[in-house]
């Protein structure tokens, strides 16, 4: 195992390569949006990282929560309970193409590294439903534990995770078979779940427990069980990996956790009731959605200061991965 000293210098370099591929080839890339659910106005905010405004706001379904945004941005896909459907925004325009009627409750959501299937969590039916982004249709629902909520798809797609909060336990599916071929029982109330970069670790925040459970991610074996604060309710990882932040309901704060010792080092004021939170590609920075106070906190993973706060709609959640990963200049 590599120390401290080791584990922050890689991540650094990481941080370094990847802000240095952002700069230097931007005839490829551009800097990615991010995209947050508001849901009591049923709005997505469309923020632009470079300038850290909100630069639209688009009108999508009943209740907004999940959203999942392909890694090239070319898509964004929004979960919306209220109205049992899914928008699908352009990446280029920030326009709804589609509207998918999908089932239940659907909730948790997220894109394979293809952008062509979404794999919608479904609160109250108890299923994963596969979604075929090209042709606008159901390919199957899954049966998998009570009451689904987060969903991660490993690097590869190979992969699927889903906790499911009123079973405690989290699933994995082979996106092949699209069958469920283990699963682990964790903390209490899973909720958001997110995967490191080689897809060995799977971390889970623990709504009832206040803790995080870290996850063999081929195993499914329970490797170790992180105290955190009030009511976790997602992960990621910034700094290269290094770090993992998790947003804390009751606490209005960010919990940050050294990803090599398994220990918190860190707690982070934010603004009312953090929900969502997702990395920048910039490995520099995470994005934290205030579900009472209608803003976005930016948080430098190096510095762990709180470097911005940008107001947004009313009621922002942006459960899921909310800020492409790689972004082509035109993604189609």
């Amino acid at each position: 195992m590599f120390g401290v000293y080791d584990s922050v210098n890689r991540a650094k370099a990481v941080a370094y390569a990847t802000a240095l591929l952002f700069s230097t080839v931007g005839d490829v890339f551009a800097e990615p949006y991010a995209y947050v659910t508001n849901q009591k106005d049923n709005s997505v905010s469309v923020i632009d990282t470079a300038s850290g405004t909100v630069v639209k706001a688009v009108k999508v379904g009943s209740e907004p929560a999940g959203v999942a945004v392909s890694r090239n941005g070319a898509r964004i896909c929004v979960t919306n309970p209220g109205s049992k459907d899914v928008t699908v925004l352009d990446g280029r325009t920030q326009n709804v193409i589609a509207t998918l009627p999908i089932g239940d409750g659907p909730l948790g959501i997220a894109v394979d590294p293809a952008g062509t299937r979404a794999y919608v969590a479904d609160w109250y039916g108890h299923y994963l439903s596969v979604v075929d982004l090209d042709g606008s249709k159901v390919l199957k629902r899954i049966p998998v534990g009570h009451s689904p909520s987060g969903v991660a798809v490993s690097p590869d797609g190979a992969k699927i995770y889903v906790s499911n909060r009123d079973d405690d336990t989290v699933s994995l599916i082979d996106a092949a078979e699209l069958e469920v071929k283990k699963t682990v029982t964790v903390g209490k109330h899973p909720f958001g779940v997110t995967l490191d970069s080689r897809a060995s670790r799977l971390y889970v925040a623990n709504v009832e427990s206040n803790d995080v459970s870290v996850v063999d991610a081929e195993s499914m074996a329970l490797l170790k069980t992180i105290p955190v604060g009030d009511r976790p309710y997602a992960v990621a990882l910034g700094a290269g990996g290094s770090r993992l932040f998790v947003t804390n309901q009751y606490d209005n704060t960010v919990s940050v956790i050294a990803a090599d010792r398994g220990e918190v080092t860190a707690t982070i004021e934010v603004g009312e009731y953090p929900e969502g939170i997702a990395a920048h590609p910039d490995g520099q920075h995470v994005y934290v959605a205030n579900w009472f106070s209608n803003s976005v906190s930016v948080i430098n993973t190096e510095t762990l200061q709180l470097e911005k706060t940008i107001p947004t709609g009313d009621g922002s959640r942006a459960f899921g991965e909310f800020v492409a990963q790689a972004v082509e200049a035109n993604p189609h």
